[in-house]
């Protein structure tokens, strides 16, 4: 099956890009067109590290960038490992790049089970060697539990969390919640409108595979794996993760440990927008360390 993931503001990353770089750091290598682009339009660098969770991708990524492969380093495992990644090559980084959205495999790929507009198993995991899913999660989580995941995750109203949790909870008592469809006409009977659905659903992805902790464990200690005068680019499509970011960015400049690149966060142009939906909530933030 041929899926395609279209690298966003891949331009953008390669025109702020300083010259004479030679690590990059790359903790989302996905289906590797970033990677693909950026060494296509940066011939000074000599070690690319692609660093993914999930290894069918990363098996891929491989053979799509097979000529770059003197330069590429492929390492199964997650970008919050930055530090160990870091110490086992005896390096630290010119640039790092992370691309927070889900890849398109992962949607399209019916073998992977995160799309909702099938019924499948509830897995929705990266990583298919960690034992926690979806439906173990809808099995064991706590009316609380479930709440704060909507209300965290976004923004839903604690009242609004706890029905939709309670209702959750009642449901499981009497039947299996172990499918897409089964959950999804759940939802559907508390009165929710496709967005809503799709949004929790989004919400159990990224708790099952831990994207916020993830992206808050990386936050805390990249700036120690940084070069100085280098650059992170971070593109976020989630009102949270943004936030993340553009506190944790904050503090790093009023710590006079880095300066903002870019003031305003960088958004896709309508063009690209127009090419690729998924696009249309991308922004990139960039901060350059001192």
């Amino acid at each position: 099956m041929n899926i395609y993931h279209i690298p966003v503001l891949a331009k953008e990353i390669v025109e702020f890009i300083p010259q004479n770089m030679e690590f990059f750091f790359d903790g989302t290598l996905w289906h590797w067109w970033h990677a693909e682009y950026i060494l296509n339009n940066i011939p000074t660098i000599k070690k690319y590290i692609g660093v993914d969770r999930d290894y069918k991708m990363l098996e891929k990524a491989k053979k799509r960038l097979e000529r770059f492969k003197d330069k590429i380093v492929f390492i199964n495992e997650s970008y919050a490992n930055i530090d160990k990644i870091s110490n086992q090559l005896n390096i630290k980084f010119d640039s790092i790049l992370l691309d927070l959205w889900v890849n398109m495999e992962h949607f399209k790929d019916p073998s992977r089970w995160f799309s909702i507009k099938q019924d499948w198993p509830l897995d929705m995991r990266f990583d298919t060697n960690q034992n926690f899913t979806a439906e173990k999660l809808i099995k064991t989580y706590s009316l609380l539990q479930l709440a704060e995941l909507f209300q965290k995750y976004w923004d839903f109203s604690e009242k609004y969390s706890k029905f939709i949790a309670s209702e959750i909870i009642s449901k499981r008592k009497k039947q299996n919640i172990n499918t897409t469809f089964k959950l999804k006409n759940l939802l559907k009977n508390l009165w929710l409108n496709d967005k809503k659905i799709s949004v929790i659903f989004q919400c159990l992805r990224i708790e099952v595979n831990q994207e916020l902790k993830e992206l808050e464990f990386f936050l805390e200690k990249f700036i120690n794996f940084l070069n100085k005068w280098w650059r992170i680019f971070i593109i976020t499509y989630h009102s949270v993760e943004d936030r993340l970011v553009k506190q944790k960015f904050k503090q790093l400049v009023d710590k006079w440990l880095g300066k903002l690149v870019n003031k305003h966060v960088i958004k896709p142009s309508w063009q690209e927008i127009k090419n690729n939906r998924a696009a249309r909530s991308a922004k990139l933030r960039i901060l350059e360390k001192f």
